[in-house]
């Protein structure tokens, strides 16, 4: 077993949005950091067969699929750009206040409802259909430099992804180790001092003066169990979504914006918008929905995205394999939504509307605030963090990116002032 060395003063272990937030801040303060990173960029395609392959798409429940990113700059190189702010109050009873952190992250990257002129005819004709049904259907806050934007549509760099925040903490001097599978954090009298990994199938000891699991919903408690702390991992939310599509009478242009606008209503847990897949999705969704008569409609085809917020149920193991099962509460909020998103189709001139099959999308909370961490985010030792979606403390239902941007910048910015 190899030995890493030089030894730095933080690992950060995973590039998503937290990661490579609180390195990139850490770095830009002087700290010495190494990102070891799972995923070695984009791989080709998306199809779902290569996504099972990659343990990019899971099954979770009977008949549910649960999606995540094993990539550099993780869940922000697949996300569709959406940010809404946190709960505020929901991280200050934990003693984390995020509102100068979001604040810092705000005045940073670009955040702003989508513009008018960007919105292509489909999700137009459903928020215009959403709103004569009385629905407060309206543009989303969207992590695009709008500026580089015409209404003919949006170039690739003006979509943002935490690979900028990697690109600045690589400039600030932290070492992105990619092809990195951590399994356990080491430690020695108490404190963290490593962690165990294989890189390109060798086995490596990564040692640091302090340790950050920003691996994600699943693997962080997975890495956590195999260090010890076997409450991780003792249930979990993945904001379940359905998809509900059907033929309208004007067709797709190349240049619509997934996710342009909707709704969130927080009592209902429910977030509906329009979304676009890619048509192979499409046809599988269909297909399995048993409408192949459906199959070649694609370019005229509206989609909607029922998200609801479930309950935090399950386990995931050790072996970073997640299952649970959705109950009475979690289905009625489904039916409800998928009512709505019905509604608002027929309201659109659409034809007979079906839904998908459930959809996981960025699981969370199972390393939860104010159960194993506390407002440092430390876990077991005082130099062990976990900074990801799985430190979220209650059911979710929202886009995560910016929260987790907040996260990292308040993290770091906490570090940073310690001795």
């Amino acid at each position: 077993m190899t030995d890493v060395s030089p030894i730095p003063d933080v690992l950060v272990v995973g590039s998503g949005p937290a990661g490579a937030m609180v390195a990139r801040d850490l770095a830009r303060a002087g700290a010495r950091v190494r990102i070891l990173e799972r995923g070695a960029g984009p791989p080709p395609g998306n199809q779902l067969l290569g996504l099972l392959r990659r343990k990019e798409a899971m099954h979770i429940a009977p008949g549910v699929v649960l999606l995540r990113s094993l990539r550099i700059g993780g869940g922000s190189v697949t996300f569709y750009h959406t940010a809404t702010p946190p709960p505020l109050a929901l991280f200050a009873r934990h003693g984390i206040d995020l509102c100068a952190a979001l604040q810092r992250v705000q005045s940073e990257l670009p955040h702003a409802p989508l513009r008018d002129d960007l919105l292509a005819p489909i999700p137009s004709l459903l928020m215009q259909s959403g709103q004569s049904l009385g629905l407060p259907w309206q543009p989303l806050p969207k992590m695009i430099d709008q500026s580089r934007c015409t209404p003919a549509g949006c170039p690739p760099e003006a979509f943002w992804s935490a690979r900028t925040l990697l690109e600045q903490a690589v400039a600030h001097g932290a070492e992105l180790c990619c092809g990195v599978q951590v399994s356990r954090v080491l430690f020695e009298h108490g404190l963290a001092v490593g962690v165990q990994a294989r890189q390109n199938g060798e086995a490596q000891i990564f040692r640091a003066g302090r340790v950050i699991l920003s691996a994600g919903g699943i693997a962080s408690p997975a890495i956590l169990q195999q260090s010890g702390v076997e409450q991780a991992g003792n249930g979990f939310f993945c904001d379940p979504l359905r998809i509900v599509m059907a033929r309208v009478p004007i067709a797709r242009q190349s240049q619509d914006i997934s996710m342009s606008a909707g709704y969130y209503d927080f009592e209902a847990g429910l977030m509906l918008s329009d979304i676009t897949v890619p048509a192979h999705f499409f046809r599988a969704f269909t297909w399995a929905a048993g409408r192949p008569d459906q199959l070649l409609g694609y370019g005229h085809t509206a989609m909607i995205m029922v998200k609801i917020r479930d309950d935090i149920e399950g386990r995931i193991d050790a072996h970073g394999r997640p299952w649970r099962r959705f109950g009475p509460g979690d289905r009625l909020k489904m039916r409800t939504g998928v009512e709505q998103a019905r509604a608002v189709l027929k309201a659109a001139g659409a034809g007979k509307p079906y839904a998908s099959p459930w959809i996981a999308a960025h699981p969370g909370g199972s390393v939860r605030l104010g159960e194993l961490l506390d407002e440092r985010l430390s876990c077991h030792s005082p130099n062990l963090h976990v900074c990801d979606a799985s430190v979220i403390p209650e059911p979710w239902g929202l886009p995560p990116t910016l929260t987790l941007l907040a996260l990292g910048s308040e993290l770091a910015r906490r570090l940073s002032q310690e001795p």
